[in-house]
């Protein structure tokens, strides 16, 4: 009896064994099963729930308090510079004064980094500026030539009416594999850089963000006379004391092409401003609860709508009016307007681009700026796949 009980209970645990192997064994089977059929960049994937490895995981932040104007004009003549046309370069040598009018502090800095690369600062705003343009010519021909426009590139913004604005950065996929997603943080702001200069950001009363929005039908600023640079109207904003007084600021500027620039201040004020030749600086709300804003105005919108359907709309300009809906919309309903909510939002469809059917125009980056918390979250990918780095003064 003592020894078929001991074989028994050895029979027991051997089995016991044999189990804990197995679910080892197909565990580890399974995982690197997944691992080896997960998706990378570039690969296309479902319209929804797509899903892939992160190229960058969160943003790489450069902490420069304490360090003052001249350590920062010596890191950003580390940042890699775009190439520029000589039209552009022409229309950046004239902004250089407008562009001190609207943020001396900036353009002072940008100098001091000029000279350390051995460029004039000119280069460095043409750098700034070019791909703008570019896209903006190609949109143009496009339509012209009544073909699809593949070309146009943009983003989502929103800003909520407690200090919180943010946005997805729309871009061609290769910008993700290339370009990593650098955030530096100075005693009074904290922006992304991009081109060698200061792109979107938040000071410690403003945050601002930016859309394309193009000239398809319209003109360009290229030749405008009070034509500054975009990275003059971030510097101008991280410095403004409220919205109200940064639209003071920029009241009479243009730029190369039309541009919207959505803001949110820490009194709670918003606003979506568009700047364009035909119309000058112009701000729009939403509602009381925030501003929205894509890649067109609402003319455009309107012109383009009675010729064409929303889905051939859409399909057109990568979702731009459904993404302005699906915004708006989530003002609207949404109980919560938080940096969780926002996130939310901004991972979902159609505001959330993913590469889908050879179509590699999608969602590289997401930024979002709380004025009130004094924090900014910045994604070095799809934030759907690599997540939020938050940086605070």
């Amino acid at each position: 009896m003592i020894n078929n009980t001991l074989v028994l209970n050895n029979n027991s645990e051997i089995f016991e064994v044999i189990m804990k192997k197995t679910i080892l064994a197909l565990t580890l089977t399974a995982s690197f099963s997944a691992f080896a059929t997960t998706p990378v960049a570039g690969d296309d994937l479902p319209f929804f729930n797509a899903e892939r490895q992160a190229v960058q995981h969160g943003a790489i932040v450069k902490d420069m308090t304490g360090q003052g104007q001249v350590a920062l004009a010596q890191f950003m003549a580390t940042q890699p510079l775009g190439e520029f046309s000589e039209p552009v370069l022409k229309a950046a040598q004239h902004a250089v004064e407008n562009n001190r009018k609207i943020a001396p502090d900036y353009v002072a800095m940008m100098e001091a980094s000029a000279k350390i690369r051995g460029v004039e600062v000119a280069e460095l705003f043409a750098s700034v500026s070019q791909v703008d343009y570019s896209v903006n010519q190609a949109v143009k021909s496009s339509m012209q030539a009544e073909q699809d426009v593949e070309e146009i590139k943009g983003c989502t913004s929103i800003a909520f009416n407690n200090g919180i604005v943010g946005q997805t950065n729309d871009l061609s996929l290769a910008t993700s594999l290339t370009d990593h997603t650098t955030v530096v943080k100075t005693d009074d702001s904290i922006f992304v850089v991009a081109d060698g200069a200061h792109f979107q950001g938040m000071g410690k009363h403003v945050g601002i963000v930016i859309n394309f929005m193009g000239a398809p039908a319209g003109e360009d600023g290229i030749n405008s006379e009070n034509l500054v640079t975009v990275d003059a109207i971030f510097a101008a904003a991280t410095q403004a004391k409220s919205v109200d007084a940064f639209l003071n600021t920029i009241k009479d500027v243009r730029t190369i092409i039309p541009f919207n620039f959505t803001l949110a201040d820490d009194q709670g004020n918003h606003a979506a401003v568009e700047i364009t030749v035909e119309n000058g600086v112009k701000a729009i709300q939403y509602s009381d609860r925030g501003s929205v804003h894509a890649n067109h105005s609402a003319d455009f919108k309107q012109a383009f709508l009675t010729e064409h359907t929303a889905i051939e709309a859409n399909t057109a300009f990568f979702s731009t009016f459904a993404r302005e809906a699906a915004a708006a919309n989530f003002l609207d309903y949404s109980p919560e307007l938080t940096v969780e909510s926002m996130q939310w939002l901004f991972s979902q469809r159609p505001i959330n681009m993913t590469k889908y059917k050879g179509k590699d125009f999608v969602t590289v980056e997401a930024m979002i700026f709380d004025t009130a918390e004094g924090c900014a979250y910045v994604s070095g990918d799809n934030p759907n796949f690599a997540g939020y780095s938050k940086v605070c003064f």
